[in-house]
């Protein structure tokens, strides 16, 4: 498990948790973009794809997933729909925070790429922080 702090709070173990659960219950093929795994209301969890072989092959033993904290989330009961393209869906940084992790099969563990090294939101981490911290005490606590 990472350990990463931007509130005096490490929030990796909360979002670790919140993958196993969707990963777990999943209940369609594991195709990106793919969010039919439970997750706390107002929040968004999607497979994002395999990992990559050096060779460039598609890598089975290593899946990503994104989790999407809107800066509504703690008081809505579905997260804001994406606008999407023929490639994806559209991020707005200003408005929600997306959290990458790496789940590795064989281990059975989740690395969570702390949103504070990618740039993945103009959020202030405080604020991000907070809201992880407060869905996760209102849904699973």
């Amino acid at each position: 498990m990472d350990f990463y702090m931007n509130d005096k709070r490490e929030y990796s173990s909360i979002i670790e948790k919140w993958v196993i659960e969707f990963k777990d219950t999943m209940y369609e093929d594991h195709e990106i973009g793919n969010d039919t795994g439970d997750h706390a209301p107002g929040i968004k969890i999607i497979f994002d794809g395999y990992g990559e072989r050096e060779d460039g092959s598609e890598d089975t033993s290593m899946e990503s997933y994104a989790v999407f904290i809107h800066e509504t989330s703690l008081e809505a009961s579905k997260f804001p729909k994406h606008e999407t393209t023929p490639f994806g869906i559209i991020h707005r940084p200003k408005e929600e925070c997306c959290i990458y992790c790496w789940y590795d099969v064989g281990a059975e563990e989740v690395t969570v790429i702390p949103f504070e090294d990618n740039n993945s939101t103009e959020m202030d981490p405080k604020k991000v922080t907070q809201l992880i911290f407060d869905i996760h005490d209102k849904y699973y606590t």
